[in-house]
């Protein structure tokens, strides 16, 4: 049995968009989250394209050797690729192919994954051609393979849990939590070019893209999102579900009673580790409870 690997309602799926459809990318990402709780995303860069490619297909029912005149097309294309992983409810599994290639999938990821070919295919005369610019996982062992390969604990990584809901990412020896003003608070950010030339600034929540957005000018907070989405800002928002979040907030109120901001202190200051959303709409409490860890 494959560690991490839990009873759920759903199943964690992956879309691999290559590297000429990641021009593609945020409007890919508009159909995404219509139909699937986004997790998070992650941008590669490939050194060695036709290995890599062996590498995705390697769980794949068809052996490689049957994929690899299907597969050529990817060894011209921009050598970068981004990985979206998602949650799939009601996948509405079946059984495909026949023989050898038979196997259970996922009808619900198959309709996706041809409606974004359709769109975003390049097109020869009028035809869909078939040098895809996506991929998706068949099923689960599929999705625990990908995350282990670039660097995550599969599965586990996103399943594990904790008391008092920490992020995945983070990583404390010691917790407490405390009453702060919330002007107190600081956020590190992204500044630079792209989601791979960048630097990490430490600025007062006023000062932040998301304040500033949700107070003033949500392009503000759009232009920031679509810049560094995938790199070193993986956990997926935008500004739907930003906005959606904001809209009569309640703090620690149920069935998020336990879904406190998660706080650091480095140099006299406390810098948001998780909560950064959430703190933008109670800049004009006198006083909120966090949970702060080192």
């Amino acid at each position: 049995m494959l560690k991490g690997f839990i009873i759920n309602n759903y199943r964690i799926d992956t879309f691999l968009i290559w590297g000429h459809g990641l021009k593609h990318l945020f409007d890919i990402i508009d159909i995404l989250k219509k139909d699937y709780e986004i997790l998070f995303v992650q941008r590669v860069k490939v050194k060695n394209i036709k290995k890599f490619v062996k590498k995705v297909y390697s769980f794949d029912y068809a052996p490689y050797w049957h994929l690899k005149d299907k597969t050529n097309y990817l060894l011209t294309t921009p050598k970068e690729v981004c990985f979206i992983f998602i949650k799939n409810v009601d996948s509405d599994e079946d059984y495909l192919d026949v023989g050898e290639f038979r196997h259970k999938e996922s009808l619900k990821i198959k309709r996706t994954k041809e409606l974004i070919r359709d769109k975003f295919n390049p097109y020869e005369n009028g035809i869909r051609t078939h040098h895809h610019v996506i991929h998706a996982t068949d099923n689960e062992a599929q999705s625990d393979y990908l995350l282990s390969y670039i660097g995550y604990d599969g599965i586990e990584y996103i399943n594990q849990k904790n008391i008092f809901n920490i992020p995945r990412y983070l990583t404390y020896q010691n917790y407490s939590f405390i009453k702060i003003n919330p002007t107190e608070l600081y956020a590190s950010i992204l500044e630079g070019e792209s989601w791979d030339k960048y630097k990490v600034t430490v600025k007062a929540l006023i000062e932040t893209p998301h304040y500033l957005g949700l107070k003033k000018d949500m392009k503000i907070y759009n232009n920031y999102i679509q810049k560094f989405l995938g790199g070193a800002l993986k956990e997926f928002y935008d500004v739907e579900k930003f906005k959606k979040l904001s809209n009569n907030f309640k703090y620690l109120e149920k069935p998020y009673n336990s879904n406190y901001i998660i706080v650091t202190k480095k140099d006299d200051k406390f810098i948001i580790l998780d909560g950064i959303h959430r703190s933008c709409n109670l800049i004009d409490k006198e006083e909120i409870i966090v949970c702060q860890v080192n």
